[in-house]
């Protein structure tokens, strides 16, 4: 499936910004999780399919909720595309590379 190209919009800032602020990291993760969820779900409905941008790092980390239930067996994967917000310059296999994290902390257990 291709992507399809949008128009961009102009930016314009949420009037109803939230603050959140979680007991936990993993409240914090799971919260997280059901946020991606929705949206993914309604990309979906919507576009056909769900694009993210990842930077790596301790996001990463965050998002390996995904890959439990009750979201591992209610996203539809397959119509995900993962982009990189900020990769290193280094091999895709050396230890600060974030593609390296994001395969091995999220995308291989999906």
């Amino acid at each position: 499936m291709e992507m399809e190209m949008e128009m961009a919009t102009p930016y314009e800032p949420k009037k109803n910004s939230e603050i959140r602020i979680f007991e936990s990291t993993d409240d914090m993760a799971t919260d997280l999780a059901e946020y991606i969820s929705q949206v993914s779900e309604i990309s979906v409905k919507e576009r056909g399919y769900f694009a993210i941008a990842l930077s790596g790092g301790y996001l990463v980390n965050l998002m390996r909720k995904l890959c439990e239930a009750p979201y591992s067996k209610t996203l539809d994967w397959s119509k995900w595309y993962v982009f990189w917000a900020d990769e290193r310059a280094v091999a895709k296999t050396h230890v600060e590379s974030n593609y390296k994290l994001t395969k091995e902390g999220f995308l291989s257990k999906v």
